[in-house]
């Protein structure tokens, strides 16, 4: 896909003002420990309102292919959906999320994985749940008015496989390219989108065929 295709892609789909979040429990550095869906583990600092992350494997390096002033890092965003980025961190400012940004969704096997000590809402309630090995919105107050995921979500799980970036660009290499177009043709410039593309990772599982109950009668040919 050309270079063209792509921006007119990202034109479509909109810049949402996404940002990081910090957990509520803000007294000095905390420390957590966080997978990527590529089996990757982060070491994850949360200071002045940000959580930053290092990758255990020197090779993971954050990439965030972006231009600019500016040193790239490994964030977590705080979304319905867990997710780690690589960024472009300002010299001054606040850190802005765009859709060309590499991200991982954080994975788990249970809600422990999700940060439950680190990122709590109102009351200490714990923020994030594991949900089809994933780390989820556990309650309201982090879900979207529709009830939709974000298109930046979708972004996500539209990478969920694919290596972090080595070298740049990153837009425009194979699949993130076609996920991208993808995404566009069945979200265009809405915030949230009701369809997460089939050759993505799904937020929820699979629910199972219905085989009508009908099960072959013993020593009669079913044809199967």
């Amino acid at each position: 896909m050309s270079r063209i295709s792509i921006s007119h892609a990202l034109a479509i789909l909109l810049a949402l003002p996404l940002g990081c979040a910090g957990s509520s429990s803000s007294s000095g550095n905390s420390q957590g420990v966080v997978t990527d869906t590529l089996g990757n583990i982060f070491d994850v600092t949360c200071t002045a309102g940000l959580c930053t992350l290092v990758a255990r494997d020197p090779y993971i390096v954050a990439r965030s292919c972006t231009n600019g002033t500016g040193t790239d890092s490994f964030v977590l965003a705080l979304d319905p959906l867990l997710a780690i980025y690589a960024v472009r961190m300002p010299v001054s400012g606040q850190v802005q999320l765009g859709v060309a940004d590499p991200s991982r969704p954080v994975a788990c096997t249970s809600d422990a994985d999700c940060l439950p000590s680190l990122i709590t809402l109102g009351g200490g309630t714990p923020a994030y749940a594991c949900s089809n090995e994933l780390c989820q919105c556990a309650n309201a107050a982090c879900a979207t008015p529709d009830g939709n995921p974000l298109t930046y979500d979708i972004l996500t799980l539209c990478q969920a496989e694919i290596l972090w970036p080595t070298r740049c660009p990153y837009l425009t290499t194979q699949p993130f390219a076609s996920r991208i177009a993808e995404i566009a043709t069945l979200c265009g410039s809405k915030d949230t989108c009701a369809t997460v593309p089939a050759d993505c990772l799904q937020l929820s599982a699979a629910a199972p065929i219905d085989g009508g109950g009908q099960v072959p009668t013993p020593g009669v040919d079913s044809g199967v």
